[in-house]
């Protein structure tokens, strides 16, 4: 039962080496940024010194009560009203500090599982930050 589960993981989130050196990871988000928690990477820079306030308790919060509403997500998202969004994401300096990252919106399943294959070809060409038809730039 376990064999595929590391297969299949690589295969969600494939891992492209760019002639500069850089590893770039691309995965298509299921959901939305809105009801994604920060990554611990940025909780220093989301973090208000003067009160002491992070974002992870209210994070922590809000997941839960936003997951029920994933059904409804995904249902628009193949009816295309809500677009799948894409994301390659490089750690050149380590990965305690900020990555690079390129953010994509694209409409439809096959359109975005098309996209993430030309942001991998483009990135993989070298390309810094590569413009892919039929996808918006989010950054």
């Amino acid at each position: 039962m376990r064999t595929g589960r590391a297969e299949r993981s690589r295969s969600a989130r494939p891992e492209i080496s760019s002639p500069n050196g850089l590893t770039w990871t691309l995965r298509r988000l299921v959901l939305p940024s809105a009801m994604r928690p920060h990554p611990p990477s940025e909780f220093m820079r989301l973090s208000d010194p003067s009160t002491g306030w992070t974002p992870l308790p209210l994070g922590i919060i809000l997941v839960p009560l936003g997951l029920p509403f994933l059904p409804f997500v995904l249902l628009l998202r193949a009816l295309r009203v809500l677009p799948w969004t894409l994301e390659a994401r490089a750690y050149p300096w380590g990965r305690r500090f900020p990555p690079v990252v390129h953010t994509y919106e694209v409409r439809g399943r096959e359109e975005a599982r098309i996209a993430l294959a030309r942001v991998a070809e483009a990135l993989a060409r070298g390309d810094g930050a590569p413009e892919v038809q039929g996808a918006d730039r989010v950054d």
